[in-house]
C-alpha cells in the first residue's frame, strides 16, 4: 500500500482542494520542474509500522504523515490547511505533534505544516503482504 498515493488521490478529489491545487501535490519536495507559481501540497511519510495484528500477522498499518502547505497568500494557507485536516478526519489519520506556521521571505510564501497519525479507513490488507 502506497499511502502518499492515497492521501494524494483524497486530496485532489475534494473540489475545493482540485480548484485550489490543481495537481500540485508533490512527495518529499519539489522538483526543479514543479509548478510552485501557485498553492501547492507537499506529502512527507515519517514512518509506518504494523498494525491489527491476528494469528502472527498484520492486517494494517500506521502511518505519520507530514502535510506541507505552501501558498503566497496566509488566508489560503489556512483554507487549504483546514480542508486537508478536515479529509485527514474522515479518514481515520489524526492530528500529532509537530506544527509549523511560517512566512518565509526569501520565498514570499506561507507555510503551514502538519502531522497526521493513524491507520488509514479502510485500508487494509486484502493481499499477501510484503514483511
Amino acid at each position: 500500500m502506497n499511502i502518499l498515493n492515497i492521501i494524494r488521490t483524497l486530496i485532489l478529489e475534494d473540489e475545493f482542494l482540485k480548484s485550489e491545487l490543481d495537481n500540485r501535490v508533490y512527495f518529499y519536495e519539489t522538483s526543479k520542474n514543479a509548478d510552485i507559481t501557485n498553492s501547492f501540497v507537499i506529502l512527507t511519510p515519517i514512518y509506518d509500522e504494523p498494525k491489527t495484528t491476528v494469528s502472527d500477522n498484520y492486517l494494517s498499518e500506521e502511518y505519520l504523515i507530514q502535510v506541507d502547505v505552501e501558498t503566497y497568500h496566509h488566508q489560503k494557507t489556512i483554507d487549504i490547511t483546514k480542508r486537508i485536516r478536515r479529509l485527514m478526519w474522515e479518514n481515520d489519520l489524526l492530528p500529532a505533534s509537530s506544527k509549523l506556521d511560517m512566512y518565509f521571505k526569501e520565498t514570499k510564501r506561507y507555510v503551514m505544516s502538519r502531522r497526521y497519525q493513524g491507520v488509514p479507513k479502510n485500508q487494509y490488507y486484502k493481499e499477501k503482504h510484503i514483511d
